[in-house]
């Protein structure tokens, strides 16, 4: 949106991050225009994070590039001096401060006080009106950060960020923990931003998202940017093609799963109700043993609950369930959803699934040690050989299985978790939003993996709320609304249109 005649509110030049011998990025050109919104898009590891970094002041470039604000040059040695150029971040690992309350914590260094006292009725008062006026729900503003899920974390982050008056507002991954309705509402207040003059820069893998709310898309491809294109005159096939370097290959048909009215039933959910909030209202439901099944809802649906009851993270849920002809009671921790043969891979892996100062060998293998150990004593061998193994059948990219995992992108992060599940043999496998924050390549090589799991004998239970992923990857799709299972989407009527119908409640 900017020409020769008008001064971009942001103006990277030759930008470039080079660690030791590895280079990150390499001469990076852009500009973002008063009141534009850029979508930055590109695999797990091709730059956009650090990209955002260091327009924020998190990271420092190398030296040969130059930045400029409405056409004024900076340079920023920390966050705070971005700051104060009036540079937001909202960063995919939230930044929040877990035993203070939810308005402390959207208020936090913005206290305001009077002759010197502060009192909290002050500050839940200014974040409420902080949350207003960007048009977000909070709840109750008092409840520590500790008790709110990620997406409600999420959206902390989001008004803490957007209510500092920035005039370009960066945003890493806003939506991945969001549903349609809160994304929504998210990209109407970002157009609102547009219109009072304030730049936007988003990382998605969301595509819906790029021809939805955004003017242009900036491609990056292995640290260097290989597209920008104004978003109504491209495709999404023409951005797989730039993201990727190549077409996308067609999906993998593997066997379809058994369809008969006769196939037998490999796990028998049955009438499981949990009170409160978010709730279940007997829920009731089966997968054939080589099925990828879907549950489908917004936040607080009540469909995350499924996902954690199998897992043993959910002990208030009452119920029982069938696994291949065995009635038994739902797992009341993680120990025993093993023990029942249920692999769980949670939706956090960075707070749940993985230890990322630990390195990729470790995390690989951590549920499995007992076998790899004689007598208390673990053979180290048998230890790398089945991590190497791992690594290479899930495709993990690496540069050392002693490496740190915190070290690697989202979408090799993702892979290991899953992998680490995997490699428990299990029985039953329970995916709670699989494909959060992993890009596009990623997404179609773990659906891969996860068909050829189900294939193979062990049937495969997704918990989503990414409505294009319970759509594609799915052979079944039960939708839950306000904690009831309101609908199930097969064959051609499996769509995103009905299952947003189903999951809202729309009758029309």
């Amino acid at each position: 949106m900017t020409d020769g005649m008008t001064t971009p509110l942001l103006r990277l030049r030759n930008i470039g991050k080079t660690y030791g011998f590895t280079t990150v990025l390499t001469g990076i050109d852009l500009d973002l225009a008063v009141g534009e919104t850029i979508a930055l898009l590109g695999e797990n590891g091709a730059g956009k994070s650090t990209l955002s970094k260091i327009i924020t002041g998190v990271v420092q470039p190398d030296h040969d590039g130059e930045m400029q604000i409405a056409g004024v040059a900076v340079a920023f040695h920390a966050p705070r001096d971005a700051l104060a150029k009036g540079i937001a971040l909202i960063p995919q690992e939230l930044a929040y401060v877990p035993a203070m309350s939810v308005a402390d914590n959207i208020m936090l260094n913005r206290w305001q006080s009077t002759a010197g006292f502060l009192t909290a009725g002050r500050v839940k008062a200014a974040a409420l009106e902080a949350a207003q006026k960007v048009g977000i729900d909070l709840g109750d503003l008092s409840r520590p950060m500790t008790r709110l899920r990620l997406a409600e974390r999420q959206l902390v982050e989001i008004v803490k960020a957007i209510t500092r008056d920035a005039r370009i507002i960066v945003l890493d991954e806003p939506t991945a923990a969001l549903s349609q309705d809160e994304s929504r509402r998210l990209f109407a207040i970002v157009e609102r931003l547009n219109r009072d003059g304030v730049g936007i820069i988003y990382v998605s893998h969301r595509m819906d998202e790029v021809y939805d709310f955004s003017h242009r898309v900036v491609v990056l491809r292995n640290g260097r940017k290989v597209a920008d294109l104004v978003t109504q005159e491209t495709t999404h096939a023409q951005l797989i093609v730039h993201m990727l370097g190549h077409d996308r290959a067609p999906r993998v048909g593997a066997a379809p799963p058994s369809t008969a009215a006769d196939a037998p039933i490999a796990v028998q959910v049955d009438n499981w109700n949990r009170s409160g909030l978010p709730s279940l209202a007997g829920v009731s439901f089966s997968l054939a043993p080589d099925e990828v099944l879907g549950i489908y809802g917004l936040r607080g649906s009540g469909a995350d609950l499924v996902a954690e009851g199998f897992g043993g993270v959910r002990p208030d849920i009452s119920g029982a369930m069938t696994l291949f002809g065995a009635r038994t009671d739902i797992p009341r921790n993680p120990i025993a959803a093993r023990r029942l043969g249920i692999a769980h891979v949670p939706a956090e892996r960075k707070r749940e699934g993985l230890v990322l100062k630990r390195s990729i060998q470790e995390n690989l293998v951590m549920q499995v040690m007992k076998s790899l150990s004689r007598f208390g004593i673990l053979y180290s061998r048998r230890e790398r050989n089945l991590a190497a193994d791992l690594a290479k059948r899930f495709d993990v990219r690496f540069s050392a299985l002693d490496q740190a995992v915190g070290q690697l992108s989202g979408g090799n992060q993702q892979k290991i978790l899953l992998a680490s599940r995997v490699a428990t043999k299990p029985r039953f496998l329970v995916l709670h939003e699989p494909t959060r924050g992993v890009d596009v390549g990623a997404r179609g090589q773990i659906h891969t993996f996860l068909r050829g799991i189900a294939r193979g004998g062990c049937p495969t239970l997704v918990v989503t709320s990414d409505i294009e992923e319970a759509v594609d990857l799915c052979d079944r799709l039960i939708v839950v609304r306000e904690g009831r299972i309101v609908g199930e989407l097969t064959g051609t009527d499996k769509t995103q249109q009905s299952a947003a119908t189903l999951a809202a409640g729309d009758k029309h």
